[in-house]
């Protein structure tokens, strides 16, 4: 997206210019605050030499609406379709309480699954107690 349509509350007070980049920001940011998903910067765009994606998150405008596709992993064992519905939720939250920007549209890409962390054991030699 080349620009961002100019909002204001008052006409009179002049206009407020919000950069796409700070909203893929926001995006990436409350993304990477949700338990199990880890949103993953520049997966696409950086293979075909494209600008990097801020935190995972890229905005794009479709007939006059606007769109976020937040790109990441997951913890094994996460439910994908509610982490989904989580972020969703929460980008299109956050975005209408800190930027009153409306999304249409928020599509999560999950890539990988993360496996589980197995606790490093202590090995003990033999003839230890």
């Amino acid at each position: 997206m080349e620009q961002m349509k100019k909002y204001s509350k008052d006409k009179e007070l002049g206009a407020i210019e919000i950069a796409p980049e700070v909203i893929e920001s926001i995006a990436g940011i409350v993304a990477a605050q949700v338990k199990g998903f880890y949103p993953v910067p520049g997966l696409l765009n950086t293979i075909f030499g494209g600008k990097e994606l801020s935190k995972g998150a890229y905005l794009t405008e479709e007939n006059g609406s606007f769109v976020i596709d937040i790109y990441g992993n997951v913890d094994y064992g996460v439910s994908i379709p509610k982490i989904a519905l989580l972020l969703q939720n929460k980008i299109k939250e956050q975005l209408l309480f800190s930027c009153e920007l409306v999304i249409s549209q928020v599509n999560v890409h999950v890539h990988e699954i993360l496996p589980v962390k197995q606790e490093e054991t202590e090995l003990f030699e033999l003839g230890d107690e």
